[in-house]
């Protein structure tokens, strides 16, 4: 067996921290030391030895424990993980998840083996990895030349939506972004393996599917696009596939 997770949090300014430290917040995103929790993600990936897979998604918001408990939901999501999925893990979410661990005093060993760089492979960091020879991206240009869905709704922020406290928002936004993360992946780096990454999209949209109803988030990953056709009118050739 083995176990893939794709996690990400979702934070807004801590008010308090802020002032001990003289942060005023402004148009600059704020220094992670001075974030709190209010929603989290993971979405795992189980394949048996028989080369059969199994997909589960959770989400824990404030609208249903406290940042305490979110982080303890999340450690324990990734405590059997072989992999664990980020963007920008190192430098924010694993950051701020061993903050607010510590100011809630609570042991979260596995997230703290997760931020050892010398476990290669345990945590697979799509932005700490591609920023090495190339200029840093958001998640959302990185799922660009796939189509794949994320960041599809800006009209609200997320500090906008956890001051109207409308959790089941937060949380889709979140689920949006672990299963975005877990499908750029794929893309990014089996690139040594052409049509891998969408024949995984294809399995996992049937499960998609089923679960949308209780996960709306899903219904956006249902549909897996085409590869684009590559046409060459001057030199009177068909269009192709690839």
């Amino acid at each position: 067996m083995k176990k893939t997770v794709s996690i990400d949090v979702e934070t807004v300014l801590d008010e308090e921290a802020a002032g001990h430290c003289g942060f005023v917040p402004g148009d600059e995103f704020a220094p992670w030391p001075v974030h709190r929790i209010v929603c989290a993600s993971a979405f795992s990936v189980t394949r048996s030895a028989h080369d059969e897979q199994y997909y589960a998604l959770e989400s824990f918001s404030r609208g249903a424990m406290s940042e305490r408990g979110i982080v303890m939901a999340l450690a324990a999501a990734v405590d059997d993980a072989n992999v664990v999925v980020t963007f920008n893990g190192y430098r924010f979410d694993l950051p701020v998840l061993l903050a607010r661990a510590m100011v809630h005093e609570v042991h979260v060993p596995r997230l703290i083996d997760l931020q050892n760089r010398s476990r290669v492979g345990r945590h697979v960091d799509l932005f700490d990895q591609l920023k090495r020879d190339a200029a840093p991206v958001s998640l959302a240009h990185l799922c660009a030349p796939f189509a794949i869905p994320v960041k599809q709704d800006a009209s609200a922020s997320v500090a906008e939506l956890a001051a109207r406290e409308d959790w089941l928002a937060l949380e889709e936004y979140c689920e949006t972004d672990v299963v975005g993360c877990w499908l750029a992946s794929l893309f990014w780096t089996k690139v040594q393996e052409p049509g891998f990454a969408r024949a995984e999209w294809r399995s996992f949209a049937a499960w998609a599917a089923e679960n949308a109803t209780e996960h709306p988030s899903l219904a956006a990953f249902t549909t897996v696009p085409r590869p684009p056709r590559q046409s060459y009118p001057a030199r009177g050739l068909d269009d192709f596939d690839f």
